[in-house]
């Protein structure tokens, strides 16, 4: 399934798609957080799996167009984690696209049984169409979203790992970068060259790497 090609029939299940992928996102983000001892987004709502709270209505937009869109970051405040406070923010950061990849996994893998197990069969040519579109979103949105937001670019958590994993010397460096990271970013995504040179051989890497793998777990139950 080609994201970046739009077709109004698909829309409401790339909808779907995008809203359970982003939710569960950004409450992985909220939940490791919280864990870590700071509950900023625990108190502001955005420890929830309701996605009303994670809505950006631009970048909900987005989404429906195209490959990309957003949701409201999560706010924290790493004075509040215990322990080492820039290892925290790499735990955090990394829950989101972790928690992406772990939902790509487990879409491909009912994927896989539902056809196994016949589960559409004797429904409407509708309901198949549905259901079998939302799947293949949820594997490809969440896998999407795993591999771009490990992009090590600013906003990104990418970023945000390899920042915070790096020495602290090399701090100066990275906030200076950190004014030309969206710029950078929108370049990425919106000229075709260079977002074919740097999304599409990963992107397919990730899908390989989470067929792979939902097959090997689909096995458990066939």
């Amino acid at each position: 399934m080609d994201l970046f090609h739009f077709e109004w029939n698909t829309v409401p299940f790339r909808l779907i798609a995008f809203v359970i992928a982003f939710s569960l996102h950004e409450w992985a983000h909220a939940f490791i957080a919280w864990k870590l001892g700071d509950s900023t987004a625990k108190d502001e709502g955005r420890l929830t799996l309701n996605p009303i709270p994670h809505i950006d209505p631009f970048g909900l937009i987005l989404i429906l167009f195209g490959p990309f869109g957003w949701a409201k970051p999560v706010p924290i405040n790493p004075l509040h984690f215990r322990g080492n406070k820039r290892l925290g923010i790499v735990y955090v950061s990394a829950a989101g696209p972790l928690i992406n990849l772990v939902l790509s996994i487990i879409s491909y893998t009912i994927f896989i049984l539902m056809g196994y197990y016949g589960v559409t069969q004797g429904m409407g040519e509708k309901a198949v169409f549905a259901i079998e579109h939302t799947m293949q979103y949820l594997v490809t949105i969440n896998a999407a979203l795993f591999m771009f937001n490990l992009l090590p670019v600013p906003p990104l958590d990418g970023y945000k790992i390899l920042r915070f994993l790096s020495p602290r010397s090399w701090d100066g460096v990275f906030y200076k970068f950190e004014i030309y990271g969206p710029w950078i970013l929108l370049l990425l995504i919106f000229i075709p060259g260079i977002r074919s040179i740097i999304f599409d051989v990963p992107f397919m890497m990730v899908i390989m790497g989470v067929q792979g793998i939902a097959q090997s777990i689909a096995t458990l139950f066939i």
